[in-house]
Parts: C-alpha cells; sequence; structure tokens
C-alpha cells in the first residue's frame, strides 16, 4: 500500500468513534494522515485519539450531531483552525433500523434520512472549499449494498443509501472537473456493533470484518488522481 501517499494529509471521518468509523480513522492515521475524528460520544472519541497518539500518529476530535446542521459546518471551522487544510472526508455516519414499514417509528425514519443521507450531503458542501484548495482530493461515502439493491423491512434504510449512491454519483461528475474524486463503497453485512440494533441477515462468523472495508478505502485513497472508482462493492462470500 502506497502509505507515502496519505502522508501529512487531512482526513475528516464521521461515526468514527467505534465501528467502521474507528477502522478507518486508525488506518488512516498509520497510513501518516492527520485524523479529525468526529461523532457524538466523546468518551469514546477520546479513546481512539488516544490510541492514534500513542502510535505515534497525529489526531484530534470534536463531538458533534451530524443531524445538527449548523454544527456540521463549525465542525469544519474547528478542522481548519486545527490542521489548516482538509484533503480527505469520509462520510461514515450512519444508522439503520429494521421493521415493516408501517412499524417503523417516525422518529426512526427521520433518524435514518438525516445521519445516513442529509448530513453527507450538507458536510460535503461545508468541506468543499477546502477540498477545493487541496485538490487532488477525496470524498468518500459509505453506502451499502442496500443503496444498490432494496430488500424487506428495509424501507428507509434502503431508501437513505440508496440517495447516498445516487449523491454520490452526480457530485463525482459535478467534480471530476475540479479534480476531486467521490466515490461510495457499498459493503454488504459487517461484523460491528451496527448490528447490534440492526437485525442482519446474515450470523456474524459470514459477515465481512472491518479490514475488508478498510483495505477499499486506502485502495481507494492511494489510487492515483486520474482513476476513478463510482462504487466499490463488498459482498461477503456465503456458501
Amino acid at each position: 500500500m502506497a502509505e507515502s501517499s496519505l502522508r501529512g494529509k487531512v482526513a475528516l471521518v464521521t461515526g468514527a468513534s467505534s465501528g467502521l468509523g474507528r477502522s478507518f480513522a486508525l488506518a488512516l492515521a498509520e497510513a501518516g494522515a492527520k485524523v479529525f475524528l468526529a461523532a457524538r460520544r466523546e468518551e469514546k472519541l477520546r479513546e481512539v485519539v488516544d490510541e492514534i497518539l500513542s502510535a505515534g500518529g497525529e489526531a484530534a476530535y470534536h463531538v458533534v450531531d451530524v443531524r445538527v446542521v449548523p454544527a456540521l459546518y463549525d465542525l469544519v471551522d474547528v478542522l481548519l483552525a486545527r490542521f489548516k487544510r482538509l484533503d480527505i472526508l469520509v462520510n461514515n455516519a450512519g444508522v439503520g433500523y429494521r421493521s415493516p414499514l408501517l412499524e417503523t417509528r417516525r422518529s426512526e425514519i427521520m433518524e435514518m434520512l438525516e445521519t445516513d443521507l442529509a448530513a453527507a450531503i450538507y458536510l460535503s458542501q461545508a468541506s468543499l472549499n477546502a477540498l477545493l484548495r487541496a485538490a487532488p482530493s477525496d470524498i468518500v461515502n459509505v453506502s451499502s449494498i442496500a443503496g444498490l439493491e432494496g430488500f424487506a423491512e428495509g424501507t428507509v434504510y434502503c431508501a437513505a443509501k440508496s440517495g447516498l449512491v445516487g449523491f454520490t454519483r452526480a457530485l463525482a461528475q459535478e467534480l471530476k472537473p475540479a479534480n476531486i474524486r467521490v466515490t461510495a463503497i457499498c459493503p454488504g453485512s459487517i461484523e460491528t456493533d451496527f448490528f447490534e440494533r440492526f437485525r442482519p441477515t446474515l450470523d456474524r462468523p459470514q459477515m465481512l470484518r472491518p479490514d475488508d472495508a478498510v483495505r477499499a478505502l486506502l485502495y481507494v485513497l492511494t489510487s492515483p488522481p486520474n482513476v476513478l472508482h463510482g462504487e466499490i462493492v463488498l459482498r461477503p462470500r456465503v456458501v
């Protein structure tokens, strides 16, 4: 892996206190990037930052609820005050509830749409001037196979993740002339704490591992700027 291509770059990762976001943050720091972590749980964020610092990396965090739109614009201001630039945005924050539509609470519908789709749109807009200054730069949106294939009892989650894929495709075309690459990573079930709330269709031994998604992320970010990826789909091998 071409670690040196990330050395000195600044990456913002949302949903970075646990699960896939935590794995992304640790891997980016190990690859030489300065990492700015964002999530709601300060104690968990501090633990990840301490782990990065103990390993000789550079990281900081900011507590934010990505559903609060003004806080996303403030988040970018705080990052730039600390690190002065932004090269990589990873829109990873996500939430899912699996239930028949008739049984899905309105609060759950709103939470999924705001967290899984709207937050990525707003934060991409908030980050765009900084990413333009740093170009070639990257936006990576963590979608899901659910964004490409619908399934019963996942209606709203599929809608939000499908919207994220559509947003990625359109923004990739819009920003291609500016040398900003926009990619969607679309994994199947990954063995993280996400599935403590979202009922999986696979047993845990059959799921992908966080490292599988980490490899996909690093592949995207260390590819030459002229290489565009569109969507990277990761499926568990189920026999």
